[in-house]
């Protein structure tokens, strides 16, 4: 025999070492930085995330795509769908905000005051209706009178943004969505 298997124990005993320790890694083994399959993934990556960081990161997205929408916007005088998508802007910044500094808050801020309220629900149905009503102002802003002058560049830009705004609400429906229909919870993961 060429003695290959001879550290190990005789038959009967599987998994145990004979007499010797095994052996141990070097120090200065090479350290992969992508994992073994079945170890933990590296945290950082959108998709390895917990769901509600990516939620709190979409809400703040939704909150500067809001504020640039905001900022750009330049209705006219009898353009209602102009006007109607900055009163829906306005209502949903501050919406979400509120919402995002009472999540921050551990619910201290609203959920609080209102504890019989299904808090899940109504936000499911808060982003669920923002996105539709914001991605039909988007595109009701796109289709309107731009305005004259350096101004209309800025209605584009706000038409723009204000779809942006509403895809990104849909990113955090979906995400609504998959925590009610797939068995965990946002906190639980």
């Amino acid at each position: 025999m060429t003695g290959i298997f001879g550290q190990l124990t005789p038959p009967g005993v599987p998994g145990q070492w004979g007499d010797k320790a095994p052996a141990k890694e070097p120090l200065d083994a090479h350290t992969v930085d992508v994992p073994a399959i079945g170890t933990a993934e590296r945290k950082g990556c959108l998709c390895t995330l917990e769901r509600t960081a990516i939620r709190n990161r979409l809400r703040v997205a939704q909150l500067l795509l809001t504020i640039g929408a905001l900022a750009l916007i330049r209705p006219q005088y009898n353009d209602g769908v102009q006007w109607t998508t900055l009163f829906a802007l306005c209502h949903t910044f501050v919406i979400s905000f509120v919402l995002l500094w009472d999540q921050h808050c551990s619910g201290t801020v609203v959920r609080s005051q209102l504890p019989l309220l299904d808090w899940r629900r109504l936000e499911l149905w808060y982003t669920a209706i923002a996105t539709v009503a914001l991605y039909g102002l988007a595109y009701g802003v796109l289709f309107a009178h731009k305005g004259y002058g350096g101004w209309y560049v800025c209605n584009w830009v706000s038409s723009v943004l204000t779809l942006l705004t509403a895809l990104a609400y849909g990113g955090e429906t979906w995400l609504q969505l998959r925590d009610k229909y797939d068995g965990r919870t946002a906190i639980g993961q």
